[in-house]
């Protein structure tokens, strides 16, 4: 079993935890949580069960893990991921008329953030620099 990610992110003026785990070889399953004031919002699984005799198992679920934990922060930060989950409405983010520029979006308060948070602002970031 693999240690977990844990990160805190904003959006809309909300305080987001994003909590992502390994189940281990028993359990194979990578499982990302979305919590609000300790409610779980969303939950997305990633099955391995098909890849567990690959070499270097440790090393491509740690792989995973990043992509699915930064994944679905990216999809919160977007306002995607609150659509996804059915059964409530999400905040869509704020819109503006055609020709205006819209304001940034509310942006983490970094005096609050841990190490690995701003590690992992950085890597998605990065990643996103990547895709573009």
């Amino acid at each position: 079993m693999i240690i977990g990610m844990n990160s805190e992110t904003e959006y809309l003026g909300k305080t987001y935890h994003i909590q992502t785990e390994d189940g281990g070889r028993q359990n194979p399953v990578i499982t990302t949580q979305v919590f609000l004031k300790g409610a779980i919002l969303f939950t997305q699984k990633t099955n391995y069960a098909d890849i567990l005799k690959a070499e270097f198992l440790e090393e491509i679920v740690k792989d995973l893990m990043r992509q699915q934990h930064v994944q679905v922060i990216r999809e919160l930060r977007s306002g995607k991921l609150l659509e996804k989950k059915a059964g409530q409405a999400a905040a869509p983010p704020p819109t503006t008329p055609p020709g205006q520029v819209s304001p940034p979006p509310p942006g983490p308060d970094n005096s609050r953030k841990t190490l690995d948070d701003m590690i992992l602002d950085y890597l998605v970031g990065e990643e996103e620099k990547d895709n573009s």
